[in-house]
């Protein structure tokens, strides 16, 4: 039998996707399973490049860094593995619950792409959100409507694949701004849908 080589490739994106959905299932199913102290996805990595951490910078703005670029947005289940890395950082960042809380922020998503890598940047529409930002809204916001919270997102190659989720009082975004022009000032590219 003689396959077109679209049919070929459409069949191995098939079985890759397969591969990666079966491997979220396991890992929500070991999630469920095994004892917590078992289950802190920043030490099951050999290497802490995995880890999300969350902290306060030296200018007093929080935070969160995930190993990787936000997930599509049909792919919720990726989504729900990074919102369950971002609690975890969470709750070593602030064990005693003492984190602090923004009546009124902008969140600003950083989505950064490894350099040595030549895909192109993905629409940022097309970007799944919704989960991590619901765990930052539970541990840090009084509440994410839109009158109280405002979001920017931004696009930029960097060393490696990640996300940075930033959340700032609203009069310290132009600060942050200045301070990261790599955000905004960049060249132009297309954009993939």
């Amino acid at each position: 039998m003689n396959y077109s080589d679209t049919y070929r490739e459409q069949l191995l994106l098939d079985a890759v996707r397969s591969a990666e959905d079966a491997a979220i299932q396991l890992r929500q199913y070991a999630a469920s399973v095994l004892e917590p102290a078992q289950t802190v996805p920043g030490d099951v990595f050999s290497d802490n490049s995995q880890a999300a951490v969350v902290e306060i910078t030296p200018e007093g703005w929080l935070v969160a860094s995930l190993p990787g670029v936000m997930p599509r947005r049909d792919d919720a289940d990726c989504s729900r593995f990074l919102a369950g890395l971002l609690r975890d950082a969470i709750h070593r960042a602030f064990p005693e619950h003492d984190q602090p809380k923004f009546r009124a922020c902008v969140l600003v998503y950083e989505h950064i792409y490894d350099i040595s890598r030549s895909r192109r940047f993905i629409d940022h529409d097309n970007l799944e959100l919704k989960h991590c930002q619901d765990v930052l809204e539970a541990a840090f916001l009084t509440n994410d409507t839109a009158s109280l919270c405002s979001a920017f997102q931004c696009s930029h190659r960097g060393a490696q694949d990640g996300t940075r989720i930033w959340i700032l009082p609203p009069e310290q975004f132009p600060k942050w701004l200045k301070s990261h022009p790599e955000c905004w000032n960049g060249t132009t590219e297309t954009m993939q849908e």
